[in-house]
Order: structure tokens, then C-alpha cells, then sequence
């Protein structure tokens, strides 16, 4: 299938990670490579520039896939698999044969913890004070298309929406699941680690160009993926809106610029010098103003004279041992 229109699909996710368009389109997730390593990078892993590109599946991966499907409710795909572990061949070659008819195998009793899970998100979310709508009323995993002008050309663009209202005005949500603290003080660091900064606004700056959205906020809604299965919902401030938005803007350039020169460079060729963050210069001083040795001359003598006083009590010791 060759999507060759901007606008609202819905397509096997399979056939949305083997890009649909005319030519290599750029998702979040290649636009992060092409950032945060290099251009080759993301040349690398771009389905339809490498030829030797493999979509690697782990079942880490199927646990939140999973729960993601239940989640937004398009739990068409989920295959239970009757198994203790998948350490078997006939439980591997069950959930081998899934993968392959792209749906996402699942050991019975992981089921029953995701089921869990997802219940209790839902009870969570209907008390939540903003969140209370978050996924109702609205169309699952949607694939968004567009076309962004560039100084270099247009460039193809595609996002797999989790969650698309049909009311244009309301907000957007994404359902992450982690597998550490979904505190907010806590992963606020993972917010742009993982590039949800660079994700809310690429989605929402596509959705706008295609007329599919004209909301205010995208907010993530993050789950941890063990009990109590506690969650919070968090969105970014103007100054990260603003800071995603020039990350986008570059990203955007910088695709064009590779694809029209059909040129992917590494890393840097030339020496990188590194120079000493600030937080590890601080962290470095603090621990020496704690640590401060003072080491006088009276606690040298004091040191001497207990170790000459444990000497001088082993030696009746060691005469008796002759």
C-alpha cells in the first residue's frame, strides 16, 4: 500500500513502520536518531533506505504493546498463548507464528497481570481532575501523513497517533507504560530523554497541517507497569513547547538536506574535545568539601601509637608460637 495524499489513515502497524509514502518519510522515532546520533544512524534504521533494516522485537516490548492495545481498546491483535514462559519450543514457535500474523503474543498469566493494569489506569483517569476524558470519544491508532516545506524541498512526514478525538478542540492523549517511576518529579528527566518533548510537537504540528486537530494540549499519560500500577499525566510547559518546536524545525532540515544529497554523515571527523560539565564540577567540589581530609601531626602520633600497642600485645604471641 502507497499512501501518496496527506491526510488520516488507518493501517496495520506493520505496514505504518514500513512507511506507506512515495518517498522515505520522516516519524519521531527516525527524527530522534537523526538528532541525537547521526544522520547515518538514521539512515540505518529507516525501513525503506536500508535494505538490511529488521524491526527488532523483544517481549518486553509485546508487555507494553500490549497494554496499549487494551488500553485504546484495539485489542483485535492481542494473542494469548497458554504457556508457563516461552523457554519452550512449542510456547516459541506459538508466539513466533503471532509476530508473523502481526499480532502481539501474550503469556496467559502476563495477561491477567496487563488486564490488571489497565483497570486500574481507568479508574485512575476517572478521577483525575484534566484527565477524566482521556481516551473516549474518539478513533485508536490513527497514521497521520503530511508534507513539510523545507529550505531543501518538501519532506514527507507520518506519526501513529495513539488516541485521535473526534472533537477537534479537545486535547490529545498518549499512553506510555515504564517500567520505573511514573512521578513526574521523577520522569521528568525522561520526558526529553526519550524524546516525548520532540514527539508532542511533531504530532501536533502535523495534525494541525492536515486539519485533524486544533487542540491546545498533548498531554502523556505514563503508567508504571508493576502494582500499585500508579499513574500521572504530564504535558509541557511553553518553554519546552518552544525548544521541541526549533528540535522539529532541525530535524526537518536536516532530513531534507540527507535525502536530497543523498549524503548520511557519522559522526564528526575531526577530535571532539570534551570540557567539564558544570553538574559534574559541582558534584566533584561538593564531595571534596565533605570529604576534606585533615590530617594532623597529633593524629599521626595517635595512629602510631595504636598500631606500636597492637604490635607490642602480639608479641608474647608470637614467642610462645617459637
Amino acid at each position: 500500500m502507497t499512501i501518496t495524499e496527506p491526510g488520516i489513515y488507518e493501517i496495520p502497524e506493520a505496514e505504518y513502520h514500513a512507511d506507506p509514502c512515495p518517498v522515505p518519510s520522516l516519524s519521531a522515532s527516525i527524527a530522534k536518531v537523526l538528532l541525537n546520533e547521526s544522520p547515518r544512524h538514521a539512515w540505518t534504521a529507516h525501513p525503506r533506505l536500508n535494505p538490511n533494516q529488521e524491526l527488532k522485537v523483544k517481549d518486553i516490548f509485546d508487555l507494553g504493546s500490549c497494554a496499549h492495545s487494551l488500553m485504546l481498546g484495539s485489542d483485535s491483535q492481542i494473542e494469548v498463548i497458554e504457556a508457563d514462559d516461552w523457554r519452550t519450543k512449542d510456547a516459541k514457535a506459538k508466539r513466533d507464528a503471532a509476530r508473523a500474523a502481526c499480532n502481539i503474543p501474550v503469556l496467559t498469566k502476563n495477561m491477567v497481570e496487563i488486564e490488571a493494569m489497565v483497570i486500574a489506569a481507568q479508574a485512575q483517569l476517572k478521577v483525575h481532575k484534566d484527565a477524566s476524558n482521556a481516551f473516549t470519544d474518539g478513533r485508536p491508532e490513527r497514521m497521520a501523513v503530511w508534507q513539510e516545506e523545507t529550505a531543501y524541498g518538501p519532506v514527507w512526514c507520518r506519526a501513529l497517533v495513539d488516541w485521535l478525538p473526534n472533537d477537534k478542540k479537545a486535547d490529545l492523549w498518549d499512553y506510555k507504560t515504564t517500567g520505573t517511576s511514573a512521578n513526574p518529579d521523577t520522569f521528568q528527566r525522561q520526558v526529553f530523554e526519550l524524546g516525548m518533548d520532540f514527539q508532542a510537537s511533531f504530532y501536533a504540528r502535523g495534525l494541525r497541517k492536515i486539519g485533524a486537530w486544533d487542540g491546545q494540549h498533548f498531554c502523556f499519560v505514563v503508567q508504571e507497569n508493576k502494582p500499585p500500577f500508579a499513574l500521572s499525566v504530564i504535558g509541557l510547559g511553553p518553554d519546552a513547547l518552544a525548544l521541541a518546536n526549533r528540535k522539529v524545525d532541525r530535524a526537518l532540515a536536516q532530513w531534507a538536506w540527507c535525502l536530497t544529497n543523498d549524503t548520511w554523515a557519522g559522526y564528526p571527523n575531526e577530535t571532539a574535545w570534551v570540557n567539564i560539565p558544570v553538574y559534574h564540577e559541582l558534584r566533584w567540589s561538593d564531595r571534596e568539601a565533605r570529604e576534606e581530609l585533615q590530617v594532623t601531626t597529633a593524629d599521626v602520633n595517635e595512629a602510631e601509637i595504636i598500631f606500636k600497642g597492637l604490635v607490642d600485645w602480639q608479641a608474647p604471641l608470637k614467642e610462645e608460637s617459637k
